[in-house]
């Protein structure tokens, strides 16, 4: 009986850091980068690592930060998921939705599109999911390589998130 105290004190106060925690960093639902090669002139095996390591660096930079909490992006796979079902891709509304779902205030999505071996672009928003308004929309051409540049270009934007969360409660963060 004793040993059942003991772990459900450790619980209630291990709880109550994290929750003031938790409030004081909003939460951030990140849906992965996709890949758009719609425009590409060539299309090859690896195009889809290039977003995967973007998606990748995006969610690093914003998880070393003091001023946001991610929220699990297992949970927001599996969101996602669930809602492309019905084989629509996710759109403003669905991040939206999926991010009030996870209990986050801010959601991020874009795509990473070819249009040849030494051109893509990084096409990334931030919206306010309790009001859909578009707070950061950033657009990057990435020119040489793609492996390098894409992952850049991601934390780039991680660090814009960051900067605009940080300050929101005012309009989109200026360029």
């Amino acid at each position: 009986m004793r040993a059942r105290s003991i772990l459900y004190l450790t619980g209630v106060l291990a709880a109550a850091p994290l929750a003031a925690q938790s409030a004081a960093r909003p939460g951030i639902a990140v849906l992965n980068l996709r890949f758009d090669g719609e425009h590409a002139n060539v299309l090859e095996a690896g195009d889809t690592a290039v977003v995967r390591a973007a998606t990748s660096r995006l969610l690093a930079a914003l998880r070393a930060s003091d001023h946001v909490r991610l929220v699990d992006s297992g949970s927001v796979a599996v969101a996602v998921a669930a809602a492309e079902a019905d084989g629509n891709p996710c759109d403003n509304a669905c991040a939206r939705a999926i991010a009030r779902q996870l209990g986050a205030r801010w959601v991020t999505k874009g795509t990473v599109s070819k249009t040849s071996n030494l051109v893509w672009i990084l096409s990334a928003q931030l919206l306010d999911a309790a009001t859909g308004r578009v707070v950061l929309a950033d657009g990057y051409e990435l020119k040489g390589d793609a492996a390098r540049m894409a992952p850049a270009g991601a934390h780039v934007f991680a660090q814009r998130v960051e900067r605009a969360i940080r300050e929101h409660g005012a309009g989109p963060v200026d360029p």
